[in-house]
């Protein structure tokens, strides 16, 4: 029998704590032995849910990299501190899986793939929403050729009073962006992988900070919000000549919140929430929905940990890898750049 994949983690706060930990404690052949992080309280509830004894426990990753044989490491620090752990995880010669956003720019996820091929070493990034019943739904009509070529759609991730009160997503110095690298982050991904993930060209954007950053009924603290924005609307063209409107937030005066990718194709059209499938049969326009789903009781998290598990014990390719989480980045990145410039810019 192989011997089991031994896991450590840079950061055990909140999503080690609510992910990564119970999908680790799901997979047979792994176990969780090490953890470093700078809040003595945090890894001291962390360590205690993963099961990981106190000579695994650090403040320091680099010593727990120094002194802990790890074939993988989670990296579940803010996004500000993503690119130094892995690039040493890696240089330990061990896999890496990290958080959303890969890193905080282009020149950071360019460099952290770079050295995950260098060590051989996969680099998987927590893209979580591809692996939800809906999101797995939606992949096997496309796989199914019942899509056809995607050429436009719109994904839209609106909370109208969520931001977050708890970590470090509001701390500019930590989290760099704010709603883009929270939420877009993920209808990003889904949409992109479901659209093959064709390559990004042009973005035009803009970002707003109108309600956050003053008194509300929400229960962060206005004054430590620093992150540039709590609204943002996109367009982005692909090299392939498909378009996708984005539009996320963290506050708007909405009357609901929204969670929808939408995706047009030249044989029908995919939606989730609900899951549903338009094409023409027999005459009609018809809205196909799913009566059983075989991925229904999937938990996401513990899926995209599994597979992860998987692709390093079988050799396979990283079920998220770096070189896509590197075009979400670019798009991120022009995101920025155009609300800043006030124009649409290449990417």
């Amino acid at each position: 029998m192989a011997k089991k994949l031994r896991v450590g983690f840079v950061g055990i706060g909140g999503i080690a704590q609510g992910a990564h930990i119970p999908g680790w404690k799901a997979v047979e052949d792994a176990e969780m032995v090490a953890a470093a992080d700078v809040n003595p309280k945090t890894l001291e509830t962390g360590a205690d849910m993963a099961g990981i004894p106190a000579k695994g426990r650090y403040s320091d990753y680099k010593k727990m990299l120094d002194e802990v044989e790890l074939d993988v490491v989670s990296v579940c620090t803010p996004n500000s501190v993503h690119k130094a752990p892995t690039i040493a995880a890696f240089e330990k010669g061990c896999h890496v899986l990290v958080e959303k956003p890969i890193a905080v720019s282009v020149k950071e996820a360019e460099a952290m793939i770079e050295a995950g091929e260098k060590a051989g070493k996969l680099l998987m990034v927590g893209q979580s929403l591809r692996f939800t019943p809906d999101a797995l739904a939606m992949k096997r009509w496309v796989d199914e050729g019942l899509v056809g070529d995607i050429y436009w759609g719109r994904a839209s991730l609106l909370r109208p009073r969520g931001v977050p009160s708890w970590g470090l997503f509001i701390d500019k110095d930590m989290s760099a962006g704010g709603p883009c690298y929270d939420l877009a982050v993920h209808i990003l991904d889904l949409s992109m992988h479901l659209m093959g993930y064709p390559k990004p060209v042009r973005v035009s954007a803009n970002i707003w900070l109108e309600i956050s950053n003053k008194p509300s009924l929400m229960k962060h603290d206005p004054k430590k919000y620093t992150v540039p924005d709590e609204l943002a609307a996109g367009f982005v063209r692909f090299e392939n000549g498909a378009c996708l409107s984005l539009e996320t937030s963290w506050a708007v005066n909405a009357p609901e919140g929204t969670y929808q990718v939408f995706l047009t194709g030249t044989k029908g059209g995919i939606q989730n929430n609900p899951t549903t499938l338009v094409q023409e049969q027999a005459g009609m326009l018809t809205n196909t929905t799913i009566q059983i789903n075989p991925d229904e009781k999937i938990a996401s998290h513990s899926e995209e940990i599994r597979l992860f598990a998987e692709a390093i014990r079988k050799g396979l390719p990283s079920p998220v890898p770096g070189e896509q989480a590197l075009q979400t980045q670019r798009i991120l990145d022009g995101i920025y750049k155009s609300a800043k410039q006030g124009r649409e810019v290449a990417v």
